[in-house]
Parts: structure tokens; sequence; C-alpha cells
């Protein structure tokens, strides 16, 4: 950027701040004489147009935003621009066409999209899409086609045209600043989102009430699905690292497309589960003695599976089978003593359970029961003494929490501690 640009625009952000939005508008316009393409100050003059209720003004620099992002193959960030549009003018007809074609499968034939055409200072303009393996490339007239920049969308890349549209209609776009908390762990969650612009960091808070970094998010992703599937508080924080731009999917709204599309149910459920996955190995005890390669590895022995509320899992006094993780959801311990079944723990997403009769050759010693929808991973016997004699640090970790386990129960049972939902306390 030459000197006389960043110093225009500096001088433009500072006529914002100080409410002088005219003069911030003709700055803004000396830019585009320089460089016609500059998209930040298209979306800036349509912001400010917007704040002075000039709202033809406004859509017309939204367009140029939305075409020039269309042209470079940046697909969300042209959907982020087309609903400014729509949240001006709910009519804009050509808009809503040029969203559903921006990401329409096609069959391999051009088609043509409506894109509405600015009086002024448009760029060249989008002519036709084309269809090129599983993503759309935009083709500009009279000029070779640009690099194709798209973000992965795994939420939309399968869907049907219509359920596309249907979900552009009705998502709202949220803009977050740095530092800004998104959704918060513990919270109850009633919707998702999808990341048009910026980065985001999950967080979770580890045993050692540490905070623990999960992950960093970027253009493309989704997070925030976990609550909506399992129905349980958001697992883990996530927050904006940058300025960030948001799509946001109510339940409701999630809810109606999945009744219309049920391939946006297995796509959001598939990459749920690889998400927890990815949770339980960065945060479980039961993984921590191994590095990142031995927990990829291990966690791949393990079966999966879905268990209803209410289900019982392990039944004490039956033969122990295999070790097993508590993936999502929540179970209760309970043990038989003198005829009267006592509750000794609640299992949480991350616990491992099963481990006293593989370490014994015992009967399972208690009985575990879901008390909301799970997914339970399981490690067969015969893979777990593999597992056992090639990771001697693990068996001794699962050792030490059975001993430790057992030392609890048993001061349960005698009367020394009691169990409640809000833990354990000393009689």
């Amino acid at each position: 950027m030459s000197d006389k640009l960043r110093k225009l625009k500096d001088d433009a952000a500072k006529l914002v701040q100080k409410g002088k939005l005219e003069k911030a508008i003709e700055v803004y316009d000396e830019i585009l004489a320089i460089d016609s393409r500059d998209v930040t100050a298209h979306l800036k003059r349509g912001d400010i147009f917007r704040k002075l209720g000039q709202n033809p003004q406004a859509i017309e620099a939204y367009t140029i935003v939305a075409q020039t992002y269309a042209a470079d193959g940046l697909l969300l960030k042209a959907i982020a621009a087309c609903k400014l549009i729509l949240e001006i003018d709910s009519d804009h007809t050509l808009t809503q066409k040029m969203l559903a074609d921006l990401y329409a499968k096609k069959t391999g034939r051009a088609v043509p999209v409506a894109v509405p055409t600015p009086p002024t200072r448009a760029p060249t303009p989008v002519e036709e899409i084309t269809e090129l393996g599983d993503e759309d490339v935009i083709l500009i007239e009279e000029q070779p086609p640009p690099p194709i920049d798209l973000p992965t969308i795994p939420l939309f890349s399968d869907l049907p045209k219509n359920a596309f549209i249907q979900l552009m209609e009705q998502m709202h776009m949220r803009s977050m600043l740095p530092e800004e908390v998104i959704i918060r762990e513990g919270d109850v969650g009633d919707s998702m989102f999808i990341i048009s612009s910026g980065r985001v960091k999950v967080t979770k808070v580890a045993e050692t009430g540490n905070e623990l970094v999960l992950a960093y998010l970027g253009d493309g992703a989704f997070f925030g699905e976990m609550a909506l599937i399992g129905e349980a508080p958001r697992s883990a924080s996530v927050i904006a690292d940058e300025e960030t731009v948001l799509f946001e999917v109510s339940r409701v709204v999630l809810a109606e497309v999945i009744k219309n599309f049920s391939s946006v149910a297995h796509i959001i459920a598939r990459f749920y589960r690889q998400r927890l996955l990815s949770n339980l190995m960065a945060t479980s005890a039961v993984f921590r003695p191994l590095d990142p390669e031995q927990r990829r590895t291990l966690i791949e022995k393990f079966k999966s599976r879905e268990v209803a509320q209410n289900e019982k899992l392990l039944e004490e006094g039956a033969a122990g089978d295999g070790l097993y993780l508590l993936l999502s959801g929540k179970a209760e311990v309970s043990k038989k003593t003198n005829g009267k079944r006592t509750v000794v723990a609640h299992l949480k997403e991350g616990d491992v359970f099963g481990e006293h009769s593989l370490l014994t050759n015992e009967p399972v010693n208690a009985t575990i029961r879901t008390l909301r929808k799970s997914i339970v991973l399981k490690l067969p016997k015969r893979a777990f003494l593999e597992v056992a004699s090639t990771h001697p640090q693990l068996l001794e970790h699962i050792s030490d929490l059975s001993q430790e386990r057992e030392k609890t129960n048993e001061a349960i049972l005698t009367g020394k501690l009691h169990f409640s939902d809000e833990g354990l306390v000393v009689v």
C-alpha cells in the first residue's frame, strides 16, 4: 500500500470516529479514484451510507463488494455482503438470486448469474459460473479465471440449492471484536455459528483449572453444533481471536432445514463426532501419558456407539469385556451393598470406566447407567491387553485411577463420604 493510500485510509477512519461521515465519504471516494477495486473502501462507504439512511447508495456499495468477492472466489464473504443488502431491503430479488446462484450445485453447464449492476465504479461484471469438481469457479469476462481461494464449507458443500436458499434467508450476521466471547463453556446453547471471515479460538477449562486452547478456526469453519446435537451445555468456549464476521443459525432454523434436507444432519453429526474425539484427546486424563501420535493411534482402536438415556452400559457382577470412555453425555455409577443400591459417582465426558475388571480379572464391580443420551467408546479386552503391553505408562495411570476410585467408593459405602450432584461431602 502506498503512503498516500495509507494516509487517506487513516484520515477516513478518524473522520468516522469524529462523526464527520460526509467528509469520510469524500476521502473514501479519493481512495477509490486511485484503486477502484479496494473492497474495504467500498464496504466502509456502504456502512456510512447505511448510518446516514441513504439506503440506495448503501446497496450500491455493498453490491460492488459482493461482486468483487464473488469474482475472487471468496464466496462466504460474497454471501456476507449480500446479507447486508438483504438487511436493508429483504425484497431485493436480484441479490436473493445472486445468493442462490453463488453456491448452487451445477450439472456441468454454464448458468448465468443475475447480478445487480451499480451505475458507478463497478468491477468487471460476473458473467457465469461453471462447475469444476465439487466447487464453483467464477469466470470473468475476457479475462483468465482468477486463482480460487475457496474456504472449506462442509455445512454448505452438499446442500441442495433449495436448502441453501432456506438457510441463507434465515441465518443472521454478527460482527465480533477481538477477545469478545461468542459462546461460553457451560452455557446452554440454542444456535451454531459459521465463520465468514476472521479467526476464533476454542478453549476449555482443564481439570487443573487452567485454560486450554483446543483449536483455532478460520474462514468456512463452523462451531457450536455440539450443544444443539448433544442437547447438553456448551462443552467449550469460543472467543474471537481477531475481528470476525459470523453467520448465526438458530436451533429452530437448523431443525427446519434438517427436516427438509436430511443430508445436513449427517454432515453436522460427522463433524460433531470428530470434534468430540479431538477434544477428548486434548483433555482426557487417559491420554495424558501419551504423545499426540500415540493418542491418535490408540483412539482408532476404540469402537463408538450411541446409547439412549437410562441404558445400562455395565452391570455389577458381569464379566468385564473392555475399557470404556464416555465421549459425550452423562452416566451414573452405583454399587449394591446390603441389598441397597447406592450412587457413588457421576461420569462426565472424557471419563473412563470398566478398568477394574480388566486389571483384576474380577467381575464388574459397579453398575453404569446413562443419565442422558450419550456416545460411548469401547476398547475391547484383547485390544486393551495389547495396548497395556506396549504403553506401560498408560496402564500405570489407569491402575492409579482405579485404586483412587476404590478408596472413594469404600468411603461412601461406609458412610465416611456422601455423594450428591454437587460432589463429595465429608460426613
